[in-house]
């Protein structure tokens, strides 16, 4: 395997570190692998092909999160680190809220006319 010495970052620094084009390649395919997941996950969304509010959308965006935040590393781009982490610490709470929401769903299968979470006004 030939060798690139020393790998550049998109900012045009030095990494300092040489790296086989292999290496290159899979953290390139690392990269956009976030960023199509990200992408196709607020695609769905726009399209209503999916809720905003399910466990799928919001483990889409901490994927998509987690592989930008590895990518943001090796290219040393700290405010897209920080940013990536946040959006994953987001997903994350969504993921929460959207299983508790489920728990909540299914309590509200065995009362109907009951919405999750919302107390039923009682007349009388």
């Amino acid at each position: 395997m030939p060798r690139v010495a020393p790998a550049r970052s998109w900012s045009g620094c030095s990494t300092d570190r040489p790296y086989t084009l292999a290496v290159l390649i899979v953290w390139e395919v690392v990269g956009w692998g976030g960023a199509v997941l990200l992408v196709t996950a607020y695609a769905l969304v726009a399209t209503h092909r999916l809720d905003a509010r399910s466990k799928t959308y919001h483990l889409m965006n901490l994927g998509a999160a987690v592989l930008l935040t590895v990518y943001s590393i090796v290219k040393f781009a700290w405010a897209q680190v920080a940013l990536n982490a946040f959006w994953g610490a987001v997903a994350v709470i969504g993921i929460i809220l959207a299983i508790t929401a489920a728990r909540g769903l299914t309590t509200a299968a065995v009362e109907p006319g009951v919405e999750p979470g919302v107390e039923p006004v009682r007349e009388g």
